[in-house]
């Protein structure tokens, strides 16, 4: 006697089931294929060269940074590692460069403090998630930052400088950066923290800056020691307090804010590495284990040192929860201060 099929295997709905039993089965098999064929690009990885985009200009510390550190990570990997200058909107243009790069590990982004610190505060529109469309490596290394006043400035030390400041409300000016960098949020966060009063002086630049607050044009500023340094020597400008959780190498005498009485005053411009969203977690930590044996080389560090750059190093996951806290941050200074660039 022939089986008769069962009626109810023709069902619409039993149709469905098997037609959703093979898509998960199709599903499965190529996200196999998917994962053998990463695990296989990881494993040969770096194959050919890796471009490093930095969003600033040649010559500032931030392509310093790169370039440095970029030298020694291609001479561990065994590729060239070509730093690319795409300067503009606050790094805003190279961020969305790499943001739409392929996840590969051959497109990486130097994230800074102005990047992934202050910027995605101030703006409304940014072409890109600052957390989520990236993939963290390695914060590499910091500039912590130093207040200096020009000598005319009756004070030699921050509670003196607060004294001087508060029986002067609006008298004495600060100098920066420009509007929304970190050297214009440092004394924001100074003036929020002292409670005094200074016109705020924005340049294009440290560059352009230093030249004013030699001339006494300006009177304050907050910004990374290098240019400062031989103005000290010459006794044209004071330091006078470090936004650091110790005192610098190069400036052994200079107190802390925190020493001065003003805590959670840290502030430096850091720098570190992020990837394209979705670039393989092995490719991830085999960059991150090469920058880590980077920062540890001998004449690296010396190089640093000599710039008052402090090497950090990290994991992934670290790097990652300190993008977090510094966006929460900076967020909090800048909306206090109310300071917004659109």
């Amino acid at each position: 006697m022939r089986t008769q099929p069962n009626a109810t295997s023709h069902t619409p709905e039993c149709r469905r089931r098997r037609a959703m039993l093979l898509g998960i089965g199709v599903m499965l098999a190529l996200s196999g294929a998917q994962q053998l064929a990463t695990a296989a690009d990881a494993s040969d990885y770096p194959h050919r060269p890796i471009r490093v985009i930095v969003g600033f200009s040649p010559g500032g510390s931030a392509d310093l940074t790169a370039r440095t550190v970029g030298q020694k990570l291609g001479e561990l990997l065994g590729q060239t590692v070509v730093v690319d200058n795409r300067a503009g909107a606050s790094g805003m243009i190279g961020g969305e460069l790499v943001a739409r790069a392929a996840a590969d590990g051959y497109t990486l982004y130097e994230a800074t403090m102005t990047t992934h610190g202050i910027g995605p505060n101030l703006y409304k529109k940014i072409p890109y998630d600052p957390i989520e469309s990236f993939e963290a490596i390695a914060l590499m290394v910091r500039i912590p930052l130093v207040m200096f006043a020009h000598a005319s400035v009756p004070a030699t030390s921050v509670k003196q400088l607060v004294a001087v400041l508060k029986a002067n409300p609006g008298k004495y000016r600060y100098s920066s950066a420009g509007n929304g960098s970190p050297p214009h949020l440092a004394a924001e966060l100074f003036k929020l923290k002292a409670g005094v009063d200074i016109l705020h002086i924005p340049y294009k630049g440290t560059g352009a800056a230093v030249p004013d607050l030699v001339a006494g044009q300006v009177h304050l500023m907050i910004d990374g020691p290098p240019p400062f340094l031989g103005h000290v020597k010459a006794g044209r400008l004071r330091a006078l307090a470090a936004a650091n959780d110790k005192r610098l190498a190069l400036l052994p005498d200079v107190p802390t804010f925190a020493e001065s009485g003003y805590s959670g005053m840290e502030a430096g411009l850091w720098y570190g590495m992020l990837a394209p969203k979705g670039t393989p977690r092995a490719i991830i930590e085999r960059l991150n284990s090469a920058i880590g044996q980077a920062l540890h080389d001998a004449d690296l560090r010396k190089r640093f040192a000599a710039s008052a750059i402090e090497v950090i190093g990290s994991t992934p996951d670290e790097f990652g929860r300190y993008i977090g806290s510094e966006i929460k941050r900076w967020g909090e200074v800048a909306r206090a201060a109310d300071i917004h660039l659109d």
